[in-house]
């Protein structure tokens, strides 16, 4: 088997696996059910990030369901996790970045991206993705971190492709780079130990991490996609669950753009809500810049990620875009 299979095959076993054991794909797993005042019922897992926020926000305001659906928030899993509790019916709808998505459609898994999340928003408080190092390092742009450590938080998904197409965009070479994976509060740790010579996180931690000394070369998305402004975060849905709720998707993505626009429209209230959901130090939070919120997805963005999965030996090919995006 070749190495640009491997990730992709694994991913589809698993699934495969779980779902022979439940019978995910039958009717009586793969939907989430009608409520008594006649809403569609949808669990959607979310992440404890700033990422899902406005979810969380316009839920409290009653926007999902004003338009039909009786949400439940609970905790997603991420990348093969997130879509495996969307595919056997745990879940109806969950939060993650694009590449999982396109890896799984490459498998031939039924999972659509029904709308977006956030994007990256330049401010003068920094960027929502920032690649960290000490204040002292010698590495002042993505070239320099050829033949040293950078810590990510996932390995073959859009963390690993960011960050080598930064380094080749800046005349690097990406494979003299070394990646581990760690989770975002790890990687602080390991960056102030010395254990990695850069991390590439987002935010709050950018910015705690800025208040402390430490210095950004750069926003990683920002300039693997040519856009400051990408959004690369999405809700993705079941196949199966869109086919049998007709309509699901448009009252998903509306509920979705009033509260992205409502969110918007209230950062201190976005805020609150951002500690309460994630445990971070309401100072920081304070201070740190928050995305920008939107239902929308970019073909271009969503393409260009697809083009990473290739590039980076993830799949050998990369899916058709209406395959695995909802129209």
């Amino acid at each position: 088997m070749t190495r640009t299979r491997k990730a992709a095959c694994l991913l589809l076993a698993g699934l495969t696996l779980l779902l022979s054991g439940c019978g995910a794909l039958s009717g009586t797993n793969s939907l989430g059910g009608g409520s008594d005042d006649g809403l569609v019922s949808i669990t959607a897992g979310v992440a404890a990030s700033q990422s899902s926020t406005a979810v969380i926000v316009g839920a409290k305001h009653g926007f999902f369901q004003q338009n039909g659906i009786d949400l439940t928030l609970a905790h997603a899993g991420t990348g093969a996790g997130a879509i495996t509790q969307v595919i056997n019916g745990q879940q109806q709808v969950a939060l993650g970045g694009i590449s999982p998505v396109i890896i799984a459609a490459a498998s031939k898994i039924p999972v659509t991206i029904v709308s977006g999340s956030v994007a990256d928003r330049p401010s003068d408080d920094g960027a929502q993705y920032q690649t960290m190092v000490a204040g002292k390092s010698p590495v002042r742009s993505f070239r320099d971190l050829e033949g040293r450590t950078v810590a990510v938080n996932s390995l073959k998904c859009c963390w690993e492709f960011w960050i080598r197409e930064a380094i080749r965009k800046d005349g690097g070479d990406p494979a003299k780079v070394k990646l581990v994976q760690l989770a975002f509060p790890d990687q602080v740790t390991a960056l102030k130990q010395g254990k990695v010579d850069a991390i590439s996180t987002a935010q709050p931690y950018a910015t705690s991490l800025r208040q402390s000394g430490y210095r950004d070369i750069g926003d990683s998305p920002a300039v693997a996609f040519d856009d400051p402004s990408a959004d690369n975060t999405v809700f993705f849905m079941s196949r199966t669950f869109i086919k049998d709720h007709p309509g699901i998707v448009e009252r998903w993505r509306k509920a979705v753009q009033q509260s992205s626009e409502y969110a918007n429209a209230h950062p201190e209230e976005t805020r609150a809500a951002a500690v309460e959901q994630t445990g971070a130090d309401p100072k920081l939070v304070s201070t740190a810049p928050l995305p920008a919120y939107t239902s929308l997805v970019s073909r271009k963005v969503i393409e260009k990620e697809a083009s990473f999965t290739v590039k980076y030996g993830v799949v050998d090919s990369a899916p058709q875009y209406e395959t695995y995006v909802a129209p």
